[in-house]
């Protein structure tokens, strides 16, 4: 059997007006690899970076339960001697889209192994079931700039050209989770709000890949969630109004936060230190990140 790494990028979803349909590639991966050993009697699993204190049985492993899912899919039973070692590069529960890359990483890898070629169509829709919607997933398959769109047909995606973007991205320490965020917003908005995000979607997409960051300033605007999920992030409103007052175009939240993120089509690492500070006025310590737009997507290298 081959030994072999799948590498995925991070993503950051939503991107102000973009709820639960753009999502944006970033350079920063996970790694996960595949090793196999005819001495194992079991599955083993290791890992370094984020988290890597954890070490988790392969059932509560997200990698191994979605590789697990892609060989149940095709009614084939997994093979013993498999070791995993994993390279935690995103944050757990940071807005970045960790869990996308575990359900891909997972999926990739069994399709490699097993040699069945599903198409990058195919790996999105399976994925996107696993994950619940696909604003992360997308960007981190096909890379760059994608918008998504799921229902009981499936999943449609677009990708569109991306400006080179710079972006700082603080990351608070404390849980957040997609679930509690999400339980955050409302079960109904006022059709004027509805309306704002609509105009401002369209703007956004134009910004985004003209590098315009007058027009990003404008297209950023959101009234769908983030007024909702800033309450749950102490200090948020301080962190974002720092990054701007450092010279960001635009701040939002990333995914669901706790992340929040800053667009810059210059350097972003007096932005980045001007929003670490503010979320340590804010009383509590994170982690930061200079990031670009990453036009890859997952990829796999044999070892």
């Amino acid at each position: 059997m081959r030994s072999f790494s799948v590498y995925v990028p991070a993503s950051t979803s939503n991107i102000g007006p973009g709820f639960d349909c753009v999502g944006l590639a970033v350079n920063l991966w996970n790694e996960a690899r595949f090793y196999f050993d005819s001495s194992l009697s079991s599955i083993e699993i290791t890992a370094e970076g984020y988290q890597s204190k954890v070490q988790k049985q392969p059932s509560e492993n997200l990698i191994f339960r979605s590789f697990l899912h892609f060989f149940e899919l095709k009614g084939i039973k997994v093979p013993e001697g498999l070791r995993i070692h994993c390279v935690n590069r995103v944050p757990i529960g940071s807005g970045l889209g960790s869990s996308s890359t575990a359900i891909l990483i997972g999926l990739l890898a069994a399709d490699e192994l097993l040699g069945t070629k599903t198409s990058q169509q195919g790996i999105l829709e399976i994925a996107a079931s696993l994950e619940g919607h696909p604003d992360n997933v997308t960007p981190a398959i096909f890379g760059g700039l994608t918008a998504a769109s799921m229902d009981e047909t499936g999943v449609r995606t677009e990708r569109f050209p991306i400006a080179d973007w710079n972006m700082a991205v603080v990351v608070p320490h404390f849980n957040l989770s997609t679930k509690a965020a999400r339980k955050a917003l409302p079960d109904t908005v006022p059709f004027r709000d509805a309306v704002f995000n609509l105009n401002h979607a369209i703007f956004l997409m134009r910004a985004l890949q003209d590098g315009d960051e007058e027009e990003l300033r404008f297209a950023m605007q959101d009234r769908l969630h983030q007024q909702y999920r800033m309450r749950l992030i102490p200090g948020s409103e301080a962190i974002l109004q720092a990054g701007v007052d450092a010279g960001a175009a635009a701040t939002g939240l990333s995914g669901a936060g706790p992340g929040v993120i800053a667009f810059s089509m210059g350097k972003t690492d007096q932005i980045l230190a001007a929003m670490l500070q503010a979320a340590h006025l804010a009383g509590y310590e994170a982690d930061g990140f200079e990031l670009k737009t990453s036009s890859n997507g997952a990829w796999i290298m044999p070892l």
